[in-house]
């Protein structure tokens, strides 16, 4: 992380107050602006967002003589406005009030009637400032014409401090089972404390990893304390992580407390419940003038993007081959960016934190707003984010800019976001294997080649799944990223041989990164009944990635994965031979203590991902009710898959697809509890242990 003591930030919109309103009101009433009230301001009046940086255009006219804009601003910024206009009877006038409508700084001088400049206007206190672009005359005469407002300036983030006299920080977890908790806090420029890095340079401390031997964890209050002694210390936002690591036999659900104090002052408490393997989040924001607060958070868990519906509606137009510069902060977590889009291209989005504590997130939403992708971390050892993604459809993408943990993180900072993409050929989806090269037996070669071969006359269907969840098989012969089906060997058991290849390629242009799935499903023997042995072979780029050879029997489903990094570097996932109809192979028996409880009625959100295939959920039923359960992808390529396990262990329901063929997501509907107990629910995916759709979901289990 580069850090940078003053840079330009952005803020996002904010709701004008009417007490400003009045304000502004009064003052051009006094300098005679304004003729009457009546003809002034309408109440609920709502300032257009501008950013530091932005260069914006308005009009004035005899109806609306004044525009206002809204900023968020820290104590200590400074900033600059400077607005022109070629029409000379407008003589704009500019003035700046805080939340509370008092005048900060204004230009009434008419005298330069295409100019109104404040220069270097340095910010008193953190909040929101409106800024007012006024036609001179007020209300009176019809002067009409278009300005250009633009807002340059500086601010400085994690820079500042503050000396704690009498005491400095402490933060306390607490809780009461013999499970392991672990505490993390990230301070205010960049430092962390956890139990693998128990010290930071501002001088937190971790004090003990309390519970990390499971075998001698003990219940009678554990605690683990990260404390900054007296003296000087970051001001700003610390983020406070508990984490939920180690069920340690004792399992369930897990009540913890938070006591933080802060200069030897009173403590400030909050308390939560997390299950095995989730993540609570809160913030100690700590002013320069040693006010603090203890920020409730809540368990960081799936996608919400409801409250920030108004950011994604006035989404900031990014050109391709771009780099923006932003600020994410506790009162603005999320930053939105909107480009178009053209099917077949494939982008990439780098959002790299410049100052401060931010861990950068990224969200991809496509053209109807849904989420189509995500990343907290670009790679194992940084904590920037990138989404690399091929477009399916044409249209308007969002790109929303945030941090871990979005509205209920505490890390802050600037950022730059570059946008950058590569164009498919024109010719791209339409290659025959006259024009391209070939590899042995005179297939076409490609950036990806997923060859299939047997020695029977068996149907043995190939199908390949690309990173952006779009399927290439016998039925769909080619997909939008490139993927095309070359051969099919015995398909509908049609003119059966014995020496049978079945072949799916990516032309050498065409190489997306991301999870490839690749399934082999044993469809028909087509009279032979002789044994199958498949021989898979996957080559990327020229490379060797998966070269396999499998016993099949009919109906049988073999599901291997590989992934494609955007370096270009390409790992094998796990395969195996699974069935839909029976979800043992997740191994899900030995994780049931850690189940999240759910009851009739309720909605949850989470997220299937490489690292974590399925999803316990735990509910109360008695003999005789009527359940029905339903998981929907709302973000990924997730393709879902729900189960249900009665309290003697037994599964009794399982859905795939609501409608095969038409609707991918899962509902057991209407299942009969046969008797009186804790039921189980397995939210997971296709391919079960060896799938490889990712993404977000909500479940809900209702009584019907």
């Amino acid at each position: 992380m580069i850090m940078m003591d003053r840079k330009r930030y952005v803020h996002r919109f904010y709701r004008l107050g009417w007490s400003a309103c009045l304000s502004v009101m009064a003052l051009a009433l006094s300098l005679g602006l304004v003729a009457s009230p009546a003809t002034t301001f309408a109440q609920g009046n709502t300032g257009r967002a501008i950013s530091v940086g932005d260069v914006v255009t308005g009009s004035l006219s005899a109806e609306n003589f004044a525009q206002v804009y809204t900023l968020a601003a820290s104590a200590g910024d400074t900033i600059t406005i400077d607005v022109t206009t070629e029409v000379a009877e407008l003589a704009l006038v500019v003035v700046v009030t805080n939340a509370q409508g008092s005048v900060i700084v204004q230009d009434l001088d008419r005298a330069t009637p295409t100019t109104a400049s404040i220069a270097d206007i340095e910010v008193p206190v953190s909040g929101t400032y409106y800024i007012w672009v006024m036609r001179g005359s007020g209300a009176e005469g019809n002067a009409s014409g278009d300005f250009t407002l633009q807002l340059s300036g500086i601010q400085q983030v994690g820079g500042q401090t503050v000396t704690l006299g009498s005491g400095g920080i402490v933060v306390e977890l607490g809780w009461n089972a013999a499970v392991d908790l672990n505490l993390e806090v990230r301070d205010p420029v960049g430092g962390t404390a956890h139990r693998f890095r128990p010290g930071t340079p501002s001088g937190g401390v971790l004090d003990a990893d309390i519970n990390a031997n499971c075998d001698a964890a003990i219940a009678t209050n554990p605690t683990e304390t990260i404390a900054w002694p007296a003296g000087t210390v970051p001001a700003g936002s610390y983020e406070i992580i508990t984490y939920y690591s180690n069920v340690c036999s004792t399992g369930g659900p897990q009540l913890f407390t938070l006591n933080t104090t802060v200069n030897g002052e009173t403590a400030q408490t909050l308390t939560g419940t997390l299950n095995p393997g989730q993540e609570y989040l809160a913030r100690l924001e700590l002013d320069t003038n040693g006010e603090w607060t203890l920020v409730n958070g809540g368990v960081n868990a799936g996608l919400d993007l409801a409250a920030y519906a108004a950011e994604i509606g006035t989404a900031d137009p990014i050109a391709v081959g771009s780099t923006v510069s932003g600020i994410v902060t506790n009162r603005v977590p999320v930053q939105a960016y909107s480009f178009n889009g053209s099917a077949g291209t494939s982008i990439t989005v780098d959002m790299r934190a410049q100052s401060g504590s931010l861990d950068p997130f990224l969200i991809l939403l496509g053209p109807d707003n849904t989420p189509l992708d995500s990343n907290d971390d670009a790679s194992s050892d940084s904590a920037d984010a990138r989404i690399s993604r091929n477009l399916v459809v044409e249209g308007t993408y969002t790109v929303l800019a945030a941090r871990y943990g979005l509205g209920i993180g505490g890390t802050e900072g600037e950022f730059t976001l570059t946008l950058t993409a590569a164009e498919p050929a024109e010719d791209a989806g339409t290659i025959t294997p006259e024009a391209t090269a070939t590899v042995e037996g005179g297939l076409p070669s490609g950036a990806v080649e997923v060859k299939l071969e047997w020695a029977t006359n068996a149907d043995m269907q190939l199908l390949v799944r690309d990173p952006n969840g779009d399927s290439v098989y016998d039925d769909i012969p080619v997909v939008q990223s490139g993927g095309i089906l070359e051969m099919d060997g015995n398909v509908g058991c049609l003119e059966p041989t014995t020496s049978p290849v079945s072949y799916i390629y990516w032309p050498p242009n065409r190489l997306l990164p991301g999870v490839y799935e690749i399934e082999v499903w044993y469809q028909n023997t087509c009279d032979d009944t002789t044994p199958v042995n498949f021989g898979l072979s996957v080559n990327v780029q020229g490379q060797s990635v998966i070269n396999t050879s499998q016993p099949a029997s009919p109906d049988s489903r073999y599901v291997i994965t590989f992934t494609v990094a955007p370096d270009g570097t390409v790992v094998a996932g796990p395969g195996g031979f699974f069935s839909m109809a029976n979800a043992s192979t997740l191994n899900y028996q030995t994780a049931l203590a850690s189940a999240t409880p759910l009851a009739y009625g309720q909605t949850v959100s989470g997220s299937i991902t490489d690292q974590r295939r399925f999803v316990l959920y735990s509910f109360e039923g008695q003999q005789g009710d009527i359940v029905t359960i339903g998981m929907n992808a709302t973000g990924g390529t997730l393709d879902t898959a729900v189960y249900l396990i009665s309290p003697e262990g037994i599964q009794v329901a399982y859905n795939d697809d609501a409608t095969p063929g038409e609707n991918r997501n899962s509902v057991i509907a209407k299942a009969t509890l046969a008797s009186s107990g804790t039921y189980y629910i397995i939210a997971t995916h296709y391919g079960l242990s060896f799938g490889g759709t990712q993404g977000t979901y909500t479940l809900t289990l209702v009584q019907d």
